[in-house]
Order: structure tokens, then C-alpha cells, then sequence
């Protein structure tokens, strides 16, 4: 599947489930289909509940857990899907990508 199509299959705002499948100091990494090539990231400023107590212990979003976030943007550059578990406002999103 390429980029443009991946793109319109998880527009802003669509909600995913995912497995953890590499975690970074500046957020996860999420695999929401099999095999994809392509990069579904969770940055840490994003995370739900997320306290610096929290993250210094790592005791969150295990390697191999299930997450649920929201589609919030794209880095085309890099293929990357970008994703929020925090609440924000889809259309003002969606103006600043066009």
C-alpha cells in the first residue's frame, strides 16, 4: 500500500488499536496492521496519564501491550502516522495539514 493510500485509509481523527513494538525515550512505536511499512508513533507528550513519575519507572505501554489512540497528523518526510491519546480539536488539526 503506498503512503498517499495510507493516508486516506487513517485519515485525522480516526481512531486505531495497536501493539507496542519498540518503545524510544521520546515516545512508542505502534503497529496497527501487519507487516506495515510504515511508522505509527505515540510521542510521550501525547500519552494519556503519562506522569514523570511514570515515566521514569517505563511502566507504561509494555512492549506488547494493546493501545488505542487517535490519528492526529502525518510526517510525510518519513511516512509516520502520528497519534494522540489526549483529547484536541480534529478540524483545527485538519486545517493546518491542508
Amino acid at each position: 500500500m503506498i503512503w498517499e493510500e495510507i493516508k486516506l485509509k487513517y485519515p485525522i481523527g480516526t481512531e486505531i488499536q495497536g501493539k507496542v513494538i519498540r518503545k524510544a525515550p521520546f515516545g512508542d512505536f505502534i503497529e496497527i496492521e501487519r507487516g506495515q511499512d510504515f511508522t505509527v508513533l505515540l510521542r510521550i507528550i501525547e500519552m494519556k496519564d503519562l506522569t514523570p513519575e511514570i515515566y521514569k519507572t517505563g511502566d507504561y505501554n509494555l512492549i506488547g501491550s494493546t493501545i488505542k489512540a487517535t490519528v492526529a497528523g502525518f510526517y510525510d518526510r518519513n511516512q509516520q502516522i502520528i497519534t494522540s491519546q489526549k483529547s484536541f480539536d480534529i478540524e483545527l488539526v485538519k486545517s493546518f495539514s491542508d
